[in-house]
């Protein structure tokens, strides 16, 4: 009897031990305590996002030392894998380098290396030893054109998903296969039970996939939603959560199709003398002093700080007005931030500030600007009995807490008591009233400044400079430049709470 097992993982961002970097206690997670029993009938696959996102790879990134990735995943016997957006964030040579050292094949239909240096094929025909044909492709959200620096993806081109999709399973169906499997960096658009719209861009189109190719199993990730035995369409299709804290199994023979389950990852690990020293030597690493606060910036509930201020935030923004010279800066937080103790190591800035990002400045108007403080402002939600919570559009369909941002250099008034687009009552620069045509430079991140998060004014504004230098780095600089750091009571703006 044919049939088939997959073991799925995707999004783990470089966590390959047991640990989230935030202390020293072991986690349930890690690619390390991952183990996957193989037969001929069994195939390995990874869906992208799989070499930075983690102090982990921070550090060897810095330090010049290969990513230790794609030895862990050769260790597990990975057959295939596909590219996800944040896998082009330290450039070309090494993803080349983590390419190269992986024994698995990366499938990614829309990426083409007009250099032919990337070892990519668009898709591939394995026979199985019950004698099953499985047809396998890989795709990536093209919104990596919208996010990525541009120098980080000279000489490739990332087309249409949907479209290299059509043409992979195409000729996947001329090969004669049994199955056709496609692995997805992106998500999906739909909930798969309820049918509830779950994403309104093009950045995640499983469901439309599904509708429009014969896909007999859709791998997917980039949303970081765990999800097992779920249907669009006749496809079947999973999703893992990030950062490597459980993985999925898929089952298929022919009588009883499809079954898939989420697996759990046990705390323990078994580690090489090799992997240890690593360990050993990046906690050394992170746990380096590198500066003062005059008080520790822990993380408040997230509800607590939008409502009443993130000195956390606010020292991010501080240290990039500091790097850009720029009137006003944003910032936001990671949806799971470490904090800074009053004596600052190197882990609290990594666990703190996890993104590979940069800077941009942009000029804005007045009026510009108040269209982005609405935004920032629809993360609260007012129920009728007048308890404010945070909005549905920034938990579903995953939490995204980092697109509520903080700004600095001005003073600004949220009234929750007024309807969602119109509760921005004020705006204050050096005591006087912002204007609707006043010109200033605002400084953000590479990622808030695509747009993304509904923040597409930010298109319309003019770049005036990009600071390369990574903001992490910008950060630890900074902590460098000035020895001791006093930290200011007071946030920069109020929101007035809803009249009961």
């Amino acid at each position: 009897m044919k049939k088939l097992t997959i073991y799925f993982t995707s999004d783990t961002h470089g966590y390959l031990y047991n640990t989230d970097f935030f202390d020293a206690s072991e986690k349930p997670m890690g690619l390390y305590g991952m183990r996957f029993p193989k037969d001929g009938d069994t195939l390995i696959i990874d869906g992208g996002d799989t070499i930075q996102g983690s102090p982990l790879t921070y550090y060897c990134h810095e330090k010049g030392l290969p990513c230790p990735a794609a030895a862990a995943m050769n260790d597990r016997g990975y057959d295939y894998v596909t590219l996800g957006n944040h896998d082009f964030n330290y450039g070309q040579s090494w993803l080349r380098a983590h390419l190269n050292t992986l024994n698995a094949r990366c499938l990614c239909a829309n990426v083409q290396d007009e250099q032919g240096q990337l070892p990519i094929a668009p898709y591939a025909v394995q026979t199985l030893a019950s004698g099953l044909r499985v047809g396998l492709f890989g795709i990536v959200t093209d919104w990596v054109n919208r996010w990525e620096q541009p120098e980080h993806l000279q000489g490739l081109q990332i087309t249409s998903p949907l479209e290299a999709a059509c043409k992979a399973v195409e000729a996947l169906k001329k090969e004669g296969v049994d199955l056709v499997i496609g692995i997805y960096h992106g998500g999906l658009e739909r909930d798969p039970g309820s049918g509830a719209l779950l994403s309104d861009t093009d950045e995640n189109i499983a469901c439309r996939l599904c509708e429009e190719l014969p896909i007999d199993l859709l791998l997917t990730g980039h949303q970081h939603i765990g999800m097992a035995n779920q249907q669009w369409h006749g496809t079947h299709i999973v999703q893992t959560p990030c950062n490597a804290t459980r993985y999925i199994r898929v089952q298929w023979d022919e009588q009883n199709g499809f079954l898939s389950e989420l697996i759990a990852v046990p705390a323990q690990q078994r580690l090489t003398a090799e992997q240890q020293a690593l360990r050993k030597a990046l906690d050394h690493f992170l746990d380096t002093p590198i500066g003062k606060l005059s008080e520790p910036l822990w993380p408040g509930e997230k509800l607590d700080m939008a409502l009443n201020g993130s000195p956390i935030a606010d020292f991010f923004n501080r240290v990039q007005l500091w790097a850009s010279g720029a009137d006003i800066s944003c910032a936001a937080l990671a949806n799971e931030v470490r904090g800074f103790d009053s004596a600052v190591t190197v882990r609290d800035v990594v666990a703190s500030y996890p993104y590979a990002n940069t800077l941009v400045v942009l000029e804005i108007t007045g009026e510009q600007l108040k269209t982005a403080l609405e935004q920032c402002a629809r993360y609260f939600d007012v129920a009728e009995d007048g308890t404010v919570g945070v909005s549905d559009t920034f938990l579903k369909p995953k939490a995204a807490h980092y697109n509520y941002d903080y700004f600095t250099g001005i003073r600004y008034t949220i009234d929750l008591n007024r309807p969602a687009g119109n509760r921005v009552t004020a705006i204050e620069r050096a005591g006087r009233t912002v204007g609707p045509t006043e010109r200033l430079t605002l400084c953000m991140c590479n990622y808030r400044a695509t747009g993304f998060g509904h923040f597409e004014v930010y298109l319309q504004c003019e770049r005036l400079r990009e600071i390369q230098t990574e903001i992490s780095e910008l950060i630890l600089n900074y902590l460098k430049a000035h020895p001791r750091i006093e930290i200011p009571k007071e946030a920069p703006y109020r929101v007035i709470m809803p009249k009961i």
